[in-house]
């Protein structure tokens, strides 16, 4: 998995937020952090290097959001599931 992938599938994401209008803002907002946080780790590899404490696996971020949406919105569901296997193959 290179960034161009991941990269990809957060666009992918970026767009299925933006084409279903019924998500809870709150929720929408989680997202959208999320996607900067995964995008700024992306940018910065010395990010990674700093102690899991610091900054949450985002992996594990992303299987909360999962957790929150397999019933209402199993598109978003889908598309957050091949985000965190990606993030786990690549140790973030």
């Amino acid at each position: 998995m290179t960034n161009v992938d991941l990269e990809q599938l957060l666009d992918s994401l970026r767009q299925n937020l933006a084409d279903n209008p019924a998500i809870d803002k709150q929720v929408a907002e989680k997202m959208q952090l999320l996607v900067e946080d995964i995008q700024n780790r992306l940018t910065r590899p010395a990010a990674a290097s700093q102690p899991e404490s610091a900054h949450p696996l985002l992996a594990g971020r992303v299987q909360e959001l999962i957790d929150d949406f397999q019933a209402h919105h199993p598109r978003l569901t889908s598309n957050l599931s091949m985000i965190a296997e990606r993030l786990a193959d690549m140790g973030i």
